[in-house]
């Protein structure tokens, strides 16, 4: 059931991806890298202050009810907690916005930024209020529950943004067309939550989620540094306009994420229910096969993306966006990274390590500081220092070294504590993948890929090539074909989510 789970939760990610795409199309052909650019910025800032929002009280919902604590009290719990963390992430990004105006006497580059980062945190309180229903969803392993608003909220979305780009509307319209998806995110979320247990929380409840989210502060709160910190710099020392093309590119290379983050979606519970019942040879099991799988079907799309970057632009973006080629080939490699974590994190978080974790952050999050302080100005003036200036560019490789500290932190933690060590087939992946690759620049420099089913013909031959290759060294075997079979079966699909959607 696992498998079919993890299926399902990929293709609402692909399909999430796909609407992402088409948005990301019409504003880079109808509105440029400038607008979304703007927009970028404004996630990013009020992205910074999301940390309030968040500080690790999710995972705590997760792990109380997936071990069975009382539902009612701990739902009870979660609403308290998010809607007073939400209340004070609104609150504390206007009193930064009124310190930065009016006593530091610092704007913004222009009124319609400021105007944007307002909408947006509207954005951000639809989507931490949400995060009560989707993560109630997420500990009871509900996954077409918590796909399905996450659905909608992504078509309705793009939707308006198709709208605002064909229209000729600014970026203050595509901040509202964010904000339009993320209500049905709410609505949609609230409807398929209504009937669940609440009750008065206890104090004894609240110390739990204290005690097991206090370490997950600093995690949360690294975590957001990290994805956001970078373009709210990129914005103060170069332009809208180099935002736009780091976030375009940062967009793109996400798809890499989905196969790891719909894996991982269910390994935190399910390795919090082994760790309940002693079950450690199931774990580290669990462990090396989501890796390996993970591994897989991540290595060849990180790849394949880098080799051809320059034609993947000019066919899903435009032309104007051709100057962000380079980050598009490095970031990549950030989500292939993010997505190889996801197992390890979900192991930590589900057997009550979240020290680890928060261990892996604070020191991710201090290496990726101080590489951005470094990459992305040309200079500080108000320190006289000359630095390296790359931009976007800078950014993306700050995020990438920081990845890799991360998970070569975990790799050594998991070694450690349970003699797990590093998994070879993720190297035979990566060397597969590398022989496909070059097959693939040749293949673009011979026929000169600048045509939509071009270049899928190139990605699905690659991958062909890939697999056999795999095949004919017995690392893709006949047994994962009949998985991957059984899981994409169209009818128990459909039946498993008749049976959650129907299920109070």
């Amino acid at each position: 059931m696992i498998a079919r789970k993890t299926v399902l939760v990929m293709s609402a990610n692909i399909i999430e991806a796909f609407t992402a795409y088409v948005a990301l199309f019409f504003i880079s052909r109808y509105m440029g890298p400038g607008s979304y650019g703007i927009i970028g910025f404004a996630i990013g800032f009020v992205g910074l202050f999301s940390i309030i929002g968040n500080l690790g009280f999710g995972s705590a919902h997760i792990k109380n009810i997936s071990e069975g604590k009382d539902k009612g009290t701990c739902i009870g719990a979660f609403i308290t907690v998010k809607t007073i963390l939400t209340t004070i992430m609104s609150i504390s990004t206007l009193v930064a916005i009124l310190i930065w105006k009016e006593l530091l006497k610092r704007g913004f580059e222009s009124p319609i930024h400021e105007t944007a980062v307002y909408i947006i945190l509207g954005y951000y309180v639809l989507e931490q209020l949400s995060g009560i229903f989707q993560n109630t969803f997420i500990a009871e392993t509900q996954i077409a529950k918590n796909e399905a608003p996450i659905f909608i909220a992504a078509i309705t979305r793009t939707l308006a943004i198709i709208y605002v780009a064909l229209n000729g509307y600014g970026p203050i319209e595509l901040a509202f067309a964010y904000v339009f998806g993320h209500i049905f995110l709410f609505i949609t979320g609230f409807i398929l939550f209504f009937g669940q247990p609440v009750k008065k929380p206890s104090k004894t409840c609240l110390k739990e989620y204290m005690r097991f989210a206090c370490p997950l502060i600093i995690v949360s709160s690294a975590s957001l540094v990290i994805t956001n910190t970078d373009k709210v710099l990129i914005q103060l020392f170069w332009s809208s306009e180099e935002v736009g093309y780091y976030f375009a590119s940062y967009r793109l290379s996400n798809l890499i994420v989905v196969v790891g983050s719909s894996i991982s979606l269910l390994l935190f519970p399910t390795f919090s229910n082994l760790n309940s019942v002693k079950k450690i040879n199931d774990i580290k099991n669990l462990l090396k096969a989501s890796e390996r799988y993970i591994s897989m079907f991540t290595t060849p799309m990180a790849i394949f993306i880098c080799i051809l970057a320059e034609p993947i632009i000019h066919i899903f973006l435009s032309d104007s966006f051709l100057p962000a080629i380079l980050v598009f080939q490095i970031l990549p490699f950030y989500s292939l990274l993010y997505a190889l974590v996801y197992p390890y994190e979900s192991l930590f978080l589900g057997l009550d390590k979240p020290n680890v974790v928060r261990n892996r952050f604070l020191l991710m999050a201090l290496c990726n500081i101080i590489l951005d302080l470094i990459l992305i100005p040309k200079d500080i003036q108000i320190l006289g220092l000359r630095l390296f200036g790359f931009g976007a560019v800078g950014a993306s490789i700050a995020t990438v070294i920081s990845y890799i500290i991360g998970l070569t932190f975990y790799k050594i933690t998991v070694w450690r504590t349970y003699r797990i060590g590093f998994n070879t087939r993720i190297l035979l992946h990566f060397m597969i993948a590398i022989i496909t690759g070059a097959f693939l620049y040749c293949t673009n420099k011979i026929i000169g890929i600048n045509r939509w089913y071009t270049l899928l013909g190139v990605f699905c031959l690659g991958t062909f090539i890939y697999l056999v290759i795999l095949y004919i060294l017995k690392e893709f075997t006949k047994e994962d074909v009949r998985l991957i079979m059984d899981t994409l079966n169209i009818k128990k699909m459909l039946k498993y989510i008749k049976t959650e959607i129907e299920k109070k």
